[in-house]
C-alpha cells in the first residue's frame, strides 16, 4: 500500500513533473495506490485560494477527476490514526522536531495502515519508523 502525499497528487496534472510522476505511478497496480482525506482537504484549500477564473475552474475539474480515480481508495483519519497522531506529535515536540499538523496526520494514517508514504518532503517525516519513497528522485 502506497499513500500519495499532497505534493505528489498535485503533480499528477502539473506541467513540470507530471510525466515523471505518471511514469512512476504506472509501475504500481492501481489498487495499491491511496490518498488521504487530509490531502483532499489540502488540495481543495489551495484550489479555493486561487482567484476566480478559467485556471481555477480547470484545476478544480482536474482534481475532481483525480479524486474520482481514487474512489474506494481514500483513507480517512480514524480513531486509531488520531491516537497515533497525538503520540507522534508529542514525541516529535519533545525532541524539538515538531511537524505540521497535516503532515503528522498523514503520517499517522500511514503508520496505522502499514503504508509507504510517497512524498517529495521525506525529511519532514524522518525518524517516524515510516516507510518513505520520493518519486521525484531519479531511480
Amino acid at each position: 500500500m502506497i499513500v500519495l502525499d499532497t505534493n505528489v497528487i498535485s503533480e499528477i496534472h502539473a506541467r513540470a513533473n507530471s510525466e515523471r510522476i505518471v511514469a512512476w505511478l504506472n509501475q504500481f497496480q492501481i489498487e495499491s495506490l491511496f490518498i488521504t482525506t487530509i490531502s483532499i482537504g489540502e488540495m481543495y484549500y489551495g484550489l479555493h485560494l486561487l482567484d476566480e477564473g478559467r485556471r481555477k475552474a480547470s484545476l478544480l475539474s482536474a482534481f475532481a477527476r483525480i479524486e474520482a480515480e481514487f474512489s474506494g481508495r481514500v483513507i480517512g483519519f480514524s480513531m486509531e490514526a488520531a491516537r497515533r497522531y497525538g503520540a507522534l506529535s508529542a514525541a516529535r515536540r519533545a525532541v524539538g522536531r515538531s511537524m505540521e499538523t497535516k503532515d503528522a496526520m498523514i503520517a499517522a494514517i500511514c503508520l496505522t495502515h502499514g503504508a509507504t508514504l510517497a512524498t517529495r518532503n521525506t525529511k519532514d517525516f524522518e525518524g517516524l519508523d515510516l516507510k518513505l519513497v520520493n518519486p521525484f528522485e531519479d531511480g
